[in-house]
């Protein structure tokens, strides 16, 4: 009985509150509902003068019109008194409709006596000082300029905003260092503050003592603000308890972290990256900190072994340490932060071990641990539990081989990758069995990577789309089917390998192409520049390719870097080079080339590297090679070229590192004009013409080889 009466009154208070609720619910409605008379007009009379201060290219003023203000695009009302409460006024990127705001600011917001929030961010007014009179509007809770280039310093009169929540300048357009933080004391209601970008180095020693005054304050970002010192103690205040975030990347600081940024009880995000941080961090997690999610101190000099303590920062999500200089394995205890999401060791000096441990991490999404002379061997076990892995990379340019993938091919994975980088590791003999089930790659590299034979079939028949495919510098052989597909400017590397068999001919979305150092053979395909017209590098070297040039190359008009020596083309070089104003680097030397050079390889202005020796070219050099004024490299060695050696070379090639061209039959003297590159370019001349040829200056030939 008594347990019904108490579910009796349990029902009437639910009852009750449900009334109460109704009823509040009701009040908010006929406030909305006794806003029909529209905005008052003194406000109204405000914005409009407001509006005629300011320019307006994309006419987002457009609705500005009309009795009630309160129905134009970003300006908020109050439900209850109507009066002007919010201006959002940023400039949304992504929208190619609306343009910048510029102009100047009008006093007249003064009148809007009521307005709590006013965002004017990412516009563009032009290096105007902020308005002084902002820091009238005294019920303002939200302020935001910024990226709105705003110049000057920093108005101390924002100091009076002592309602003011949030406030935001970062990135807004300052080259004054007058800068001080003095006024950031009246703020009393802050809770969070973005200075990011503006100078503050006037004020270097005092930033963390005018932080400290702010009693609610709960994000701190100052990255990029030329602060410099970061001083080992903090003064007393309620910040060890009140902040949440703290960045203060790309400061330069060049000292070791203080122990108080890791004792704030409530920290969730910490961003120190790019300071110039050493030291050790073996003792930073002993205490505090438990709530932290994001702990970046990446592209510092921080060194020594990463700490067991670690571990504790079980609420963590996303580690990022690369670029420093860490040294030692992984710490086993890197397996208690269950919730972490991304594992960024690359760029350090970590020679130990990868621990079993890290497999039992199921959020982790990605683990970047490149360049590291990390050793041991690799198995399942790393990857039992790592049901949420997407990328994976662990890629060295060294070719120094220290760690082992030792994985049965019977082994399916528990993940599905997208990213898969792996240079300078063992994976072979074979090729690795687990990734017949990973169908969403998009991004494969095995470089350099110990495996032999054949690529198996199942790989060139899985429905990637991908972006990147480097196989390069294995044993690999066998040819190369037509049917792999990726995605818009991709890049392709099958060089150093053994495959055979003629050129393969893939999707117009590749950019970059590098097949050299194997066994391809036969003539490159008449329709290769019709069918890779996106191609920016295309390395096609040091194979068994025979024929001409096709004309089609003439349509790769992004190319940069051709290079096809080393094979047996033949016949002549067309005349296509009007097609490729881009093109940095030629190389064909090695070949059975004949013919004279095209007058249209002039166009080239961006020509840097011009190298065709080794076969058997003839004729005197154009004279529009003159207009290639950037060349650092001409090599012409081992050809039939005759006539005299050019004077413009000396005139018009001021930048030339190299000159080779020795074995011509070039006759005559050698121009004085080549005098000015004697002291900076390496010549290659002999076998060419009779020392007696020589001009004056070039002495006893001690620069020539």
């Amino acid at each position: 009985m008594a347990n019904n009466n108490v579910f009796i009154q349990l029902l009437f208070l639910i009852i009750t509150s449900s009334g109460l609720l109704f009823h509040e619910t009701v009040k908010v409605g006929s406030c909305q509902g006794d806003h029909q008379r529209g905005c008052i007009e003194p406000e109204k009379v405000a914005l409009l003068e407001f509006k005629q201060g300011l320019t307006d290219p994309s006419r987002r003023f457009s609705s500005w019109v009309g009795e009630d203000c309160c129905k134009w695009r970003g300006v908020v009302c109050s439900n209850r008194s109507g009066h002007v409460i919010k201006l959002t006024l940023r400039y949304l990127d992504g929208d190619g409709t609306e343009g910048k705001l510029g102009g100047k600011i009008s006093p007249a917001l003064l009148e809007l006596k009521y307005l709590n929030y006013l965002d004017l961010s990412m516009n563009n007014f032009g290096g105007i000082p902020i308005p002084e009179f902002i820091g009238l509007l005294e019920k303002l809770r939200y302020l935001n300029l910024s990226g709105a280039s705003f110049g000057g310093p920093i108005p101390p009169q924002l100091g009076n905003l002592s309602s003011l929540r949030y406030l935001d300048l970062k990135e807004y357009f300052n080259e004054s260092n007058q800068n001080d933080l003095h006024w950031l004391s009246g703020l009393s209601s802050l809770r969070h503050l973005n200075l990011g970008g503006v100078d503050l180095s006037q004020d270097a020693a005092y930033w963390l003592q005018a932080v400290s005054k702010l009693p609610s304050l709960s994000e701190l970002h100052l990255p990029a603000c030329a602060l410099a010192d970061l001083p080992p103690s903090l003064p007393f205040s309620n910040l060890i308890t009140s902040l949440s975030v703290i960045d203060l990347s790309h400061n330069g600081f060049n000292s070791t972290i203080p122990h108080w940024l890791f004792q704030m009880r409530n920290l969730v995000y910490l961003d120190l990256s790019s300071n110039n941080l050493r030291g050790s961090i073996l003792e930073a997690f002993a205490n505090g900190t438990s709530w932290l999610e994001t702990l970046d101190l990446g592209f510092n000099d921080l060194g020594g072994f990463l700490p067991n303590s670690l571990g504790k920062l079980y609420n963590l999500k996303f580690l990022w340490l690369w670029d420093n200089s860490f040294v030692g394995s992984i710490p086993s205890s890197i397996g208690n932060l269950s919730y972490l999401e991304e594992l960024y060791l690359s760029d350090n000096a970590m020679n130990g071990t990868i621990p079993e441990a890290l497999g039992r991490l199921s959020k982790l999404v990605a683990i970047e641990i490149s360049e590291n002379p990390l050793t041991g061997v690799v198995t399942e076990a790393h990857f039992s539990n790592l049901t949420s892995l997407k990328e994976f990379s662990n890629y060295r340019v060294t070719p120094r081989v220290s760690l082992v993938f030792n994985i049965s091919p019977e082994w399916i994975p528990p993940f599905k990758l997208s990213l898969l980088r792996i240079r300078s590791c063992q994976m072979g003999p074979k090729f690795p069995a687990w990734l017949r089930n990973q169908t969403e790659l998009t991004d494969v590299v095995l470089n350099n990577a110990g495996i032999s034979h054949t690529i198996p079939e199942w790989f060139w028949k899985l429905d990637f789309r991908l972006d990147e495919l480097d196989i390069g510098s294995n044993n690999l052989g066998g040819r190369v089917p037509n049917s792999m597909k990726f995605l818009p400017g991709s890049t392709v590397d099958l060089s150093e390998n053994n495959f055979q068999g003629p050129l393969p001919l893939w999707s117009s979305n590749v950019m970059k192409l590098y097949l050299y150092d194997n066994f391809f053979s036969g003539p490159i395909p008449l329709e290769f520049g019709d069918r890779m017209p996106m191609l920016t590098d295309l390395d096609l070297s040091s194979n068994a390719l025979n024929g001409t040039i096709p004309l089609s190359f003439g349509k790769l008009n992004n190319l940069l870097t051709l290079v096809i020596s080393n094979n047996h083309l033949s016949g002549g070089i067309p005349e296509f080079w009007n097609g490729l104003p881009y093109l940095y680097a030629i190389d064909m030397n090695n070949n059975n080339l004949s013919g004279e050079l095209p007058s249209s390889m002039g166009s080239l202005r961006f020509l840097r590297f011009l190298m065709i020796s080794n076969n058997h070219l003839s004729g005197q050099l154009p004279s529009a090679l003159q207009n290639c004024t950037g060349i650092h490299t001409l090599d012409l060695g081992g050809n039939r070229f005759s006539g005299n050696v050019p004077a413009w070379i000396g005139e018009r090639m001021p930048n030339l590192l190299i000159l080779r061209l020795r074995s011509n039959l070039f006759h005559g003297s050698i121009p004085s004009q080549l005098c000015t590159l004697l002291l900076s370019t390496y010549w290659i001349l002999d076998k060419i013409i009779c020392r007696d040829s020589f001009p004056s200056c070039v002495g006893n030939l001690s620069g020539m080889a």
